[in-house]
């Protein structure tokens, strides 16, 4: 019975994610570096008061030299304590995508917020409850001129620039739109430590 409730779950879990993942995120090697595009109820969740964020990532550049897709990310976030053991955390990011011959990008600027409630637990051994959200605006574009088009196609195997394409049906190459998002996070507090202040810097 229980194993049927599992499977039951995972199901409806998978064919909520199909009928509503409709938008395809940044990604790198080491994921878990860039904590506040994964959740903002991440915002501000460390061993440290302030943290510098600084991803990027270079994608098939081997194979596609200028055209390989790069994507930049840099992030800071600190927290405030509440209280005795609770404590507030806050932060921003930015981060950049292009990929591909037609220069296909996204920008994203965004701020984050976060409060994380202690639920049990001793100073050097806790668990917390956290909730955080975010809010921001995101820019995509791409550039038609370097598309090629069927209708380009000269019937010998090459390519006529100046033959007509779909181009002018194209009313725009770039608008922009809000995104806003929120999580929760449970987590544990193993051990504490004195630093006041961590940067990160990863390259992949």
């Amino acid at each position: 019975m229980v194993n049927r409730i599992h499977l039951l779950f995972v199901a409806a879990l998978i064919f909520i994610n199909a009928g509503v993942g409709v938008a395809q995120d940044i990604h790198f090697s080491q994921f878990y570096m860039s904590p506040t595009n994964l959740n903002p109820a991440l915002t501000g969740v460390m061993n440290c008061t302030k943290r510098i964020g600084l991803n990027y990532r270079n994608q098939w550049g081997s194979i596609l030299k200028a055209n390989a897709y790069n994507t930049l990310n840099a992030s800071y976030d600190q927290k405030f304590t509440i209280g005795r053991d609770d404590y507030f955390g806050v932060g921003g990011t930015f981060w950049g995508d292009r990929a591909g011959e037609l220069s296909f990008s996204t920008l994203q600027a965004k701020l984050s917020g976060s409060y994380s409630r202690k639920m049990g637990g001793y100073r050097q051994r806790a668990h917390y409850l956290s909730i955080g959200a975010e809010a921001g605006v995101s820019q995509r574009s791409i550039n038609f001129l370097k598309a090629r088009w069927g209708t380009q196609h000269d019937g010998n195997g090459g390519r006529d620039p100046n033959a007509p394409s779909l181009e002018n049906n194209l009313d725009r190459n770039k608008f922009l739109f809000a995104d806003f998002s929120a999580g929760l996070l449970w987590f544990s507090v193993l051990m504490t430590t004195n630093l006041s202040m961590l940067g990160q810097l990863l390259v992949t």
